[in-house]
């Protein structure tokens, strides 16, 4: 199994950011706020594309900040298996923005075991709705 987290897999496109966010769906699991958003056609040669974001009006210096993304992306990166071989997203192309919504820091391995429940549940939610 790859477990590389490219440039394929990140939102960069700031149309499509700040449709994401006025136009797209939320739903809420500690830690996380999870913006998505099906898109009409495919942005990258994968099936979703992600943004991660750590408010800086909750932590003001930057390295706590860094540490949470890297933490993230890195949880993302292992067990991103959970959103590919669901095969909910196949011809649905998504866009999705992970907030880090918590007012404290929590360590790598606890940012990893909440974020693999929130996908999880994440994918239900979607299954459900397709």
């Amino acid at each position: 199994m790859n477990q590389t987290f490219g440039k394929e897999y990140k939102l960069c496109s700031h149309v499509l950011i700040e449709k994401l966010f006025k136009d797209g769906e939320k739903f809420r699991d500690f830690p996380f706020l999870i913006n998505y958003l099906r898109l009409e056609k495919p942005i990258s040669q994968k099936d979703f594309s992600v943004l991660i974001s750590v408010p800086k009006r909750r932590f003001k210096h930057s390295h706590d900040r860094n540490y949470l993304k890297r933490s993230i992306i890195e949880a993302l990166r292992k067990n991103k298996f959970i959103l590919e071989e669901t095969k909910v997203f196949k011809n649905r192309p998504f866009a999705i923005a992970i907030i880090y919504n918590f007012n404290s820091i929590l360590t790598a391995s606890e940012i990893e075991d909440k974020l693999v429940s929130t996908l999880i549940k994440f994918v239900e939610k979607i299954k459900q709705i397709n």
